[in-house]
């Protein structure tokens, strides 16, 4: 055995240089076919779906749009427990919340120093609460992502209508929000401006600010940049859907529904489609509202998820502060016969997950 040795030793020194001489002649890989997505873009998309609360004074007056003259004391949960809608979206397989953190009317649901209509001038926690602070906290114990949802339209503050001096506002909310509270994931805006003053919205501005202070952030409004909006509000995207996008030829309130809803297969910009739809009729609770049924939350999962978009699915905190019982029950039954479907049509074990790009749309293929 002694005298073998030499020789097996030296057809392993042989394999070996083989093995490098094989190496260094490999022929490289092909260059990237533009445009790819970021990583932020990528765990916000694999994450596949996230839960939106809508929360706010619109929940204890029974309105959609507030008019940002209801009395602060108004907002009043007698049992708001944050933890409980972190526990909710753990379970139901949501990859992050997305909380209003101020919508039109609006009243914000952190003590921002720039506004006196916010939680601090309200009766909850006496005037001592924070309702971002405590979901970023239950969110983080879960291994739930934040996202913050951030109205431009302010039906409440005074200097809405002087665009230099509310883009000034905005940016200093944005910067209170995006340095209080740990990492945020999405920063989700929209382009609503109904009143009759004349605004402008410095958004490329607000882009520049976003991601200087929030590194592994993504942003939403209806062109992007990094994530679109699908072009309804059913949860439902076009038969084939593209990441592709050309930003250059959309501006934020001005966009087609039928580009959003498919994308360009020939597009320059990699910005996907996310599908918002709300659990019940209106965005924010009402008593009077009933939620879908499990078998339409799936049905919409399909046309979302399963046409290359992530599901934002709303499901608006009650006037006590809880996510309702039925609203519950509701996500509970989708999470099962979710799961059952996905293991029927796709049984690989967890170790076998493969994450791929065909055609430039992103696949996971899971139990």
């Amino acid at each position: 055995m002694a005298a073998l040795l030499p020789v097996l030793l030296a057809h392993l020194l042989l394999l070996c240089a083989h093995g490098a001489t094989a190496s260094a002649a490999a022929t490289p890989p092909p260059l990237p076919i533009l445009p790819l997505p970021s990583y932020a873009q990528l765990r916000w998309q694999l994450s596949e779906m996230a839960l939106f609360l809508h929360f706010g004074p619109n929940t204890f007056t029974d309105s959609e749009w507030g008019t940002g003259h209801a009395d602060p004391s108004v907002f009043a949960p007698s049992a708001l427990d944050a933890g409980q809608w972190a526990r909710v979206a753990a379970r139901g397989g949501f990859g992050r919340v997305v909380l209003t953190a101020k919508h039109h009317d609006g009243f914000c649901l952190w003590p921002s120093a720039l506004t006196n209509y916010s939680v601090a001038a309200s009766p909850w926690r006496g005037g001592a609460g924070d309702v971002v602070a405590e979901l970023a906290d239950a969110v983080r114990a879960e291994g739930v992502g934040l996202g913050l949802y951030l109205s431009p339209w302010d039906r409440h503050e005074p200097v809405y209508g002087d665009t230099i001096a509310y883009n000034e506002h905005c940016m200093g909310q944005m910067t209170e929000l995006l340095t209080r509270y740990g990492d945020v994931e999405e920063v989700w805006l929209d382009g609503a401006k109904f009143d009759a003053k004349k605004m402008e919205y410095m958004f490329d501005t607000w882009f520049s600010l976003i991601h200087q202070l929030q590194q592994k952030v993504v942003i939403f409004s209806d062109a992007g940049p990094d994530t679109r909006w699908v072009g309804d509000e059913a949860g439902v995207a076009g038969y084939t859907c593209w990441s592709l996008f050309n930003k250059s030829s959309v501006t934020i309130g001005h966009t087609t529904d039928e580009y959003q809803r498919s994308g360009d297969p020939f597009g320059e910009d990699w910005v996907p489609a996310e599908c918002d739809v709300s659990i019940r009729p209106g965005w924010f609770w009402h008593a009077s509202e009933k939620p879908k049924n499990a078998t339409t939350l799936l049905d919409i999962y399909y046309k979302s998820v399963g046409r290359n978009c992530l599901l934002i699915l709303n499901v608006p905190p009650n006037s006590s502060g809880l996510v309702s019982d039925e609203d519950m029950q509701v996500l509970q039954e989708f999470t099962e016969i979710l799961q059952f479907s996905l293991r029927t049509l796709l049984p690989m074990p967890q170790s076998q997950q493969t994450v791929f790009v065909v055609g430039r749309i992103i696949c996971s293929l899971h139990p």
